[in-house]
């Protein structure tokens, strides 16, 4: 079987990274990439496809992707992982009109893409777990990972993550907080999204001391691996973080608010990071509540469980039986002029 992983945004390689490992374990399996829009300049181990004619020539079974679209005209069933957990943000359940198979992280996504598989009959849907978070299993051991991270394994650290939406973003609300709360002497990283403007986070460097620093990897999963506490707002971050089983503080969150504590002032910030240190386990339930929706998942075996899918779903005949995909003329010449630069 062929893969062909098709990215356009740098935050989609840590989502595909894992699947990537997998598949390098089964002889029968080769996996290529394919950069475009702003992943174009990344430097990526492994086979670089660079043309339209390189990846007819490869010829890939499935097209892996985390994001909204994906060439029509290439070779191959056109898979769909997303790019987060969360379902928040706008446009999350909209039909694009490219994809073949969605593969869906937990039962909330899969219902209501099932719904949507029934109304369109363009696509099938299949729940697998998100491949992104097999990373996270088996949980090393905090502390000696804060040290090969160059932390302090005596402090407790707070890594705060906000999104880059201007209409979500806490970024610019909480700086204030933030930098008064540096008399709590915690250990603070602050891993900025990748569409950030240069300002904010400039903005954010002048806090910069042995007990605060921004993180410039664009994976974001070893810091969380080892964070006593994550501070965020809308970002799907705070449902990766779930799976650690670790407080959670969200800023003006538009949903599942019963995951952490969620503030709605930023002077309220130093009182929650207080609580939620004192007590972790206050939201225990409410956060198995949530995963048990978002993500039942914590094996670490979402990339063989997608794996396996996408080898079933060649095998059978049921993508034969849905409907022709709408024309989608624009989008379809908008793909077109992303992969030809």
């Amino acid at each position: 079987m062929k893969l062909l992983f098709f990215i356009t945004k740098p935050y989609s390689v840590p989502i595909l990274s894992p699947i990537e490992s997998y598949c390098s374990s089964i002889d029968q399996i080769e996996v290529a990439w394919f950069k475009a829009g702003s992943a174009k300049s990344l430097d990526l181990k492994g086979r670089i496809l660079e043309t339209t004619a390189d990846v007819i020539e490869f010829d890939p079974d499935a097209v892996i992707v985390p994001g909204n679209v994906v060439p029509d005209f290439w070779p191959g069933i056109k898979v769909q992982i997303f790019h987060g957990l969360c379902e928040e943000k706008k446009g999350h359940y909209d039909i694009t009109g490219f994809f073949d198979l969605y593969c869906t992280p937990g039962p909330q996504m899969t219902e209501k893409f099932m719904e949507l598989g029934e109304q369109y009959n363009t696509f099938l849907v299949r729940e697998t777990g998100w491949p992104k978070l097999d990373l996270l299993f088996p949980v090393p051991n905090a502390d000696e990972k804060k040290i090969t991270l160059g932390l302090n394994p005596d402090k407790k650290l707070i890594l705060y993550a906000p999104t880059f939406s201007p209409k979500y973003t806490s970024a610019d609300d909480l700086f204030g907080s933030i930098q008064e709360s540096q008399f709590l002497e915690h250990e603070w990283v602050v891993k900025f999204h990748d569409l950030e403007k240069n300002a904010t986070i400039e903005r954010y460097r002048t806090l910069n001391s042995d007990l605060f620093k921004i993180i410039e990897n664009k994976d974001i999963l070893p810091w969380m691996t080892v964070a006593d506490l994550l501070i965020t707002d809308t970002s799907s971050v705070a449902y990766e973080f779930l799976l650690l089983d670790r407080p959670v503080i969200t800023y003006q969150a538009s949903a599942r608010f019963e995951k952490g504590i969620d503030i709605t002032e930023p002077e309220h910030l130093i009182g929650a990071i207080t609580r939620s240190i004192e007590d972790p386990g206050e939201y225990t339930e409410s956060r198995k509540d949530v995963l048990s929706d978002i993500h039942p998942y914590s094996d670490g075996q979402s990339s063989q469980r997608l794996i396996s899918t996408i080898s079933n779903v060649l095998q059978s005949d049921e993508l034969n039986r849905l409907q022709p995909k709408p024309r989608n003329w624009i989008r379809k010449k908008q793909i077109r002029k992303i992969v030809s630069q």
